[in-house]
């Protein structure tokens, strides 16, 4: 009887999912080591919101990213979504 694959929960917006990756919320570009885990999605759009830069010096714990407004805003609507894979696109304005 085939097992159910194992369910990991995401940092950023506390959905189960089938696979996380590690995110450092310093960019390691940039020396960081602390890793949460997070959603395809997640991770895919906090890169499409912001440059590397502005994670470092602004955006480096789960709390600063979930107070600022695009991400609260893109919690708001990821949180009702299934797990399934989603579309991401690369915002025009990143900062």
């Amino acid at each position: 009887m085939p097992r159910k694959p194992e369910k990991s929960q995401c940092a950023l917006c506390e959905r189960w999912v089938s696979q996380v990756s590690r995110h450092h919320l310093i960019p390691k570009s940039l020396g960081g080591r602390e890793v949460v885990p997070l959603c395809a999605t997640c991770h895919k759009t906090l890169h499409s919101f912001f440059y590397n830069v502005t994670l470092s010096k602004e955006l480096h714990s789960l709390e600063a990213l979930r107070a600022q407004e695009d991400v609260a805003r893109y919690l708001a609507w990821v949180r009702k979504q299934p797990d399934r894979a989603i579309r991401v696109r690369t915002r025009r304005q990143r900062r």
